[in-house]
């Protein structure tokens, strides 16, 4: 099976959320996925892949040969029964995440994303890079999207949760999980404050390497890019701690989160 768990509860301070990658070359053309009754999420990252699910549809998904290009591709199953998604390579090989998350039976129907996805420019002077976001549809929990930083440059920044916020985190007020999957011909690094989705706290700087994933924690996890590398990371995350509050309107000065 070409498929590996990059991170779970097992493995990592997430409290409810899996990440996994799926990988397919002309030796491991076809990979069935089964689900067990939890939302998934498959997200693309490169080549080119039909998902079929019995007696719904197929879906022709992805494209692209550089994550760095556009073409973000996304196929969302809703929580419930089992499914089961029969993957087939279309392309000379296909690298996707998967990210689950068990939650309540939802009314949502399968939602495949490829026109919707919004890219704009977040941020500005060193710490502007492209963010591509993913819309999460009513009935579902992840929400995704990818951003591209230039070289030396920074993300993730400022703090995506204020005291408030973490206050209430702490008291399990609210939840909070994030994963991020890194790809950069030369490391970078992130900066962590704040509190992993099990409560644990965390103040310290660790390597952000070519193909690792990583648990983020609710806080400040600023990322800076190698000086001569570009950093992309795909993001996924679940919870009502915080929200993403981007520039909408003329006179939005200075938004960027909660």
């Amino acid at each position: 099976m070409p498929s590996t768990v990059l991170l779970s509860p097992e493995n990592s301070p997430l409290r409810t959320m899996t990440l996994s990658r799926l990988q397919l070359d002309q030796d491991e053309p076809v990979c069935a996925v089964q689900t067990q009754g939890e939302e998934l999420l498959l997200y693309i990252a490169l080549g080119k892949v039909i998902v079929a699910i019995e007696h719904v549809a197929e879906w022709p998904l992805g494209g692209r040969r550089k994550v760095i290009d556009p073409g973000v591709a996304v196929l969302r199953v809703p929580a419930g029964r089992p499914q089961r998604l029969d993957v087939h390579l279309c392309d000379f090989s296909a690298d996707m995440l998967i990210a689950s998350a068990p939650g309540p039976a939802s009314e949502a129907g399968f939602v495949c994303h490829v026109d919707d996805v919004w890219a704009h420019q977040v941020g500005e002077g060193t710490h502007q890079r492209e963010v591509r976001e993913v819309p999460t549809p009513p009935g579902y929990a992840i929400s995704c999207g990818e951003t591209i930083q230039q070289a030396g440059m920074i993300s993730s920044w400022p703090p995506h949760a204020n005291t408030e916020d973490l206050a209430k985190f702490q008291t399990d007020a609210t939840t909070c999980e994030e994963c991020f999957f890194c790809v950069c011909p030369a490391p970078g690094f992130a900066v962590l404050d704040g509190y992993y989705a099990d409560r644990t706290p965390v103040h310290e700087i660790i390597r952000l390497e070519n193909g690792r994933s990583y648990a983020m924690p609710l806080g400040s996890h600023a990322c800076h890019a190698a000086p001569d590398s570009y950093l992309y990371y795909c993001w996924v995350y679940l919870g009502d701690a915080l929200q993403k509050q981007y520039r909408k309107y003329a006179d939005d000065v200075g938004v960027y989160r909660k």
